[in-house]
């Protein structure tokens, strides 16, 4: 039955690593650390625990969910790595969930929501999307990279009515208020279960850890049908590595 679907949700992509196990929009447990805590290692024991915690084993496991960025470039490929061997280990489906789809969820509901997280160099990941009341995820736009001062001026000229989300926006909340004013709109922190009114700023919640997210708007996806082959995940990176850059 698709309403019991056991989901292994994993989010390597931010600074929180995350793994949750989910069985008809419940969490039956979960775990949440640094993302450098153990690299590849210290995931497959996060996974180990939250299975061990809800005792089933991994051949109980109907879907794996793997947030595929943007992110941190390091965390993506270890995760996405670790999530791809679990699943064709398991002969079993594997639905990837952009982060910053899942960062928006948590705005919910929202007709604009700017869901960003730190991209390091003192830039940022950044997307507008749309969210429903039930959490469905609509983009608005491409994700994007680049400084959090353009990205408060594209979004000014939008005028009000938008919801700000994610690591990023608890990160430059000072920034993102400083350019409200400048423009006139009114800012605020709450926001939680509501949308942003037409003339306003909103700091929506953020949540510490995404795992849980990535697992809901998989089972939502896979639900639509496919193959979601595990073998076909892949990383949205947005901008090339700094190694890369350097070479």
């Amino acid at each position: 039955m698709e309403e019991d679907l056991l989901t292994l949700g994993v989010d390597t992509s931010t600074e929180r690593r995350s793994v949750a196990l989910l069985r008809a929009g419940r969490v039956l447990s979960a775990s949440s650390s640094e993302l450098r805590e153990g690299g590849s290692a210290g995931l497959l024991a996060d996974v180990d625990r939250v299975l061990a915690s809800a005792s089933v084993g991994l051949k109980d496991v109907g879907l794996f969910a793997a947030a595929v960025g943007p992110g941190s470039f390091t965390g993506l490929r270890s995760g996405l790595a670790t999530v791809k061997g679990l699943a064709l280990t398991s002969g079993k489906p594997a639905v990837g969930v952009p982060t910053l789809h899942a960062v928006a969820r948590g705005a919910r509901p929202a007709r604009r929501a700017v869901a960003l997280i730190p991209a390091g160099r003192g830039e940022v990941f950044a997307q507008i999307l749309s969210v429903s009341a039930e959490g469905f995820v609509t983009e608005v736009e491409p994700p994007t990279h680049l400084p959090p001062a353009r990205l408060c001026e594209g979004v000014a000229r939008l005028g009000g009515g938008v919801k700000w989300v994610g690591g990023g926006a608890v990160k430059f909340r000072d920034l993102i208020r400083q350019a409200a004013e400048s423009a006139g709109i009114d800012f605020t922190e709450s926001g939680s279960g509501s949308d942003a009114g037409e003339g306003a700023w909103v700091l929506a919640p953020a949540a510490e850890a995404l795992a849980e997210t990535v697992a809901l708007l998989a089972q939502a996806r896979w639900s639509t049908g496919g193959a979601w082959d595990a073998g076909a995940l892949a990383a949205i990176y947005v901008r090339p590595s700094d190694a890369e850059l350097k070479g």
